[in-house]
């Protein structure tokens, strides 16, 4: 099972690809990191169907993450730049590496 964290880094990849309501609940859960009794309040809804609403989420952002894999991917750009960074001594180097790290972070 994926942290918070995890999902929240998931939620801004792929929530649009999740319906309203999953997108909502998911946001309270692991953004604002709120109870399933404070969710389903907020929302109007039975902490069940909050509970279902972020078990399907889970598992449509795992779903996606499984076949795309960009945060995966993203991981492992972030890892190549830190280690470009420990070489930043070549000239121009440095500008490649601020370009990449603007495109990673850029939303």
């Amino acid at each position: 099972m994926r942290s918070h964290i995890e999902y929240s880094e998931l939620l801004d990849i792929y929530g649009d690809l999740l319906t309203k309501k999953q997108r909502d609940v998911m946001e309270l859960s692991v953004n604002e990191d709120l109870s399933l009794a404070e969710i389903a309040e907020d929302l109007k809804i039975s902490r069940q169907a909050c509970q279902d609403s972020i078990k399907k989420a889970e598992q449509k952002l795992d779903e996606y993450e499984e076949i795309l894999k960009i945060s995966e991917k993203n991981a492992k750009m972030e890892t190549v730049l830190q280690e470009l960074e420990n070489l930043k001594d070549a000239d121009g180097l440095k500008a490649y590496i601020d370009r990449l790290w603007a495109i990673i972070t850029e939303e």
